[in-house]
């Protein structure tokens, strides 16, 4: 079973975020990221509230 020093539950932007503070703070501790995201972590578009409302 293979090992990480990081380990991070979930993808999107979240996650990304994550690595890089880790990767801010430790340049060479392994991350590990568990997903069930099909694609790697890229930026959704927010939606606003006016969206919303109809």
């Amino acid at each position: 079973m293979k090992s990480y020093k990081y380990l991070i539950i979930g993808g999107g932007m979240t996650a990304d975020a994550a690595v890089k503070g880790i990767r801010e703070l430790d340049f060479e501790g392994s991350i590990g990221v568990i997903s069930a995201e099909k694609d790697m972590p890229y930026i959704r578009p927010q939606l606003s509230e006016g969206s919303l409302e109809g």
